[in-house]
């Protein structure tokens, strides 16, 4: 015995047929769905389920090469994919004091920067492969659609606070030193 898909029932003279496959194609779906979510992960990468949500962060420290005792430390989220890249630090209303953005390029190049719905002031620094300074716009002014270069040999990128590279007198005789960066970057999710 078991039940027919369309039985015709009669009510009051009339046919009425009884689809029971539409209900038990819902609790198909919801049987796949309670699957997928509890165990999707085991199946797939976490950046499927993190989405957006995951950035990655490193501490930068900004060091005078002649004095030592001189240096900043800045927690950058790191920017090393063309999307990250593109969208920076855009719409952001604030930033913290000793926070800000490491661009990162797999290989030395010329990029150009724009304040293109940047909405706070922003500092930023220029540096070679080694960590070397190259060239800093201080408080390059918001929303600017004023490209913004250093020109070739650019390997990274630190967009900071405006104002902040002038309060830690920052000049091409500083450093960024990524060890942290080059050792383990860490998503937070």
């Amino acid at each position: 015995m078991g039940c027919a898909a369309s039985k015709p029932l009669k009510a009051g003279g009339r046919k009425l047929t009884l689809n029971i496959y539409r209900k038990n194609n819902y609790a198909c779906w919801l049987v796949f769905s309670f699957f997928f979510i509890t165990c999707g992960h085991l199946f797939f990468p976490k950046e499927v389920f993190a989405g957006a949500n995951c950035k990655k962060y490193t501490t930068v420290l900004i060091e005078n090469r002649f004095d030592k005792s001189r240096s900043a430390t800045i927690q950058a989220e790191v920017a090393d994919e063309p999307d990250e890249r593109a969208l920076g630090l855009m719409n952001r209303k604030k930033l913290a004091k000793n926070m800000g953005m490491l661009f990162v390029y797999n290989k030395p190049s010329a990029p150009q920067f724009w304040m293109k719905n940047t909405l706070i002031s922003l500092d930023i620094v220029f540096s070679d492969y080694e960590g070397r300074i190259i060239r800093i716009f201080e408080n390059v002014p918001r929303m600017s659609e004023k490209k913004i270069t250093a020109g070739n040999g650019v390997s990274f990128v630190l967009e900071i606070n405006g104002g902040l590279a002038g309060e830690f007198e920052i000049d091409s005789n500083w450093l960024l030193n990524l060890s942290d960066y080059v050792s383990s970057v860490e998503p937070y999710c």
